[in-house]
């Protein structure tokens, strides 16, 4: 796919990076075809749908307690 994707820019002179914000940009703001279904989920849905990752991130988050983040602990092991 990344290939055809690749040839099918460089004919038209255009960098796959600028083909893919196009389609991502028309995608995120419904003037394209969603995935699977044929249309993009409705805004409710998403709504919904984000509220529950950020409900899940705050859960992981505080799970985690006081522990260095994984960042820290790679910059530390670094050393």
């Amino acid at each position: 796919l990344y290939r055809a994707l690749k040839a099918k820019s460089a004919l038209e002179g255009l960098a796959v990076r600028e083909v893919a914000t196009a389609l991502f940009s028309a995608w995120v703001e419904g003037r394209a075809p969603g995935i699977a279904e044929g249309s993009p989920p409705s805004s409710a849905a998403t709504e919904a749908w984000l509220d529950e990752w950020h409900a899940l991130g705050k859960r992981i988050s505080k799970a985690a307690g006081r522990e260095p983040t994984l960042v820290k602990q790679l910059m530390r092991d670094r050393r």
